[in-house]
């Protein structure tokens, strides 16, 4: 049985909420192992140590734990990931994150969220000029995604956004895109099949 994605608790957890979604998004819940769960939270928000306002996840402290993730293995539960930063990460021809989602894998991405802050988001879906979301963030009715976004209609076991690729991939500090290669960020995750069937992609 899969459960549906998650909102993120608090202003800070977007990048382990986005993660936590990404694995319920590829396995049934009597597959995920709670040490993952454990895990995943106890090494991000590193914030909380410097004193951060917000106790953000570092770039360090995110990719420790997919380091982890791709470690930790059980009869039920493995998983290949890849990181994509600076201009890694792009939505043209040869995008690696294009290729995963293609196949099946998903990816936690960093977007503008503020001119000084970054906002974690799971892309499940790729369409001819867009990509579906899950945003672990609950806005108001009124706010404005930005050009080229719109809301989806979602129980949560569906994306609840899609944005265009030629705004997401827009390399100004613009709310919700990628914004300039030097903060660019995403992990890519896909199951390792074991024999069951993972959630088929839309």
């Amino acid at each position: 049985m899969f459960t549906p994605l998650r909102y993120q608790a608090t202003e800070a957890d977007c990048f382990p909420t986005s993660v936590l979604n990404a694995l319920v998004w590829l396995f049934e819940r009597s597959e995920l192992p709670g040490a993952v769960l454990r895990h995943v939270y106890a090494h991000s928000l590193d914030g909380i140590e410097r004193n951060v306002t917000g106790a953000y996840t570092s770039e360090h402290a995110g990719k420790a734990v997919a380091d982890w993730l791709v470690e930790f293995r059980t009869r039920s539960f493995a998983v290949d990931v890849e990181i994509l930063t600076g201009r890694e990460l792009h939505l043209r021809g040869s995008s690696a994150l294009l290729r995963w989602l293609h196949h099946g894998g998903v990816a936690v991405a960093d977007v503008c969220d503020t001119p000084s802050a970054m906002h974690s988001i799971l892309a499940l879906a790729a369409g001819a000029g867009h990509l579906d979301f899950w945003d672990p963030y609950i806005r108001g009715r009124r706010y404005d995604y930005g050009r080229g976004a719109s809301r989806l209609a979602s129980d949560g076991h569906a994306p609840n956004l899609r944005l265009s690729k030629s705004a997401l991939d827009g390399t100004r500090e613009r709310r919700y895109c990628f914004g300039p290669f030097a903060t660019r960020s995403s992990v890519l995750i896909r199951r390792i099949r074991r024999g069951r069937r993972a959630r088929a992609t839309l």
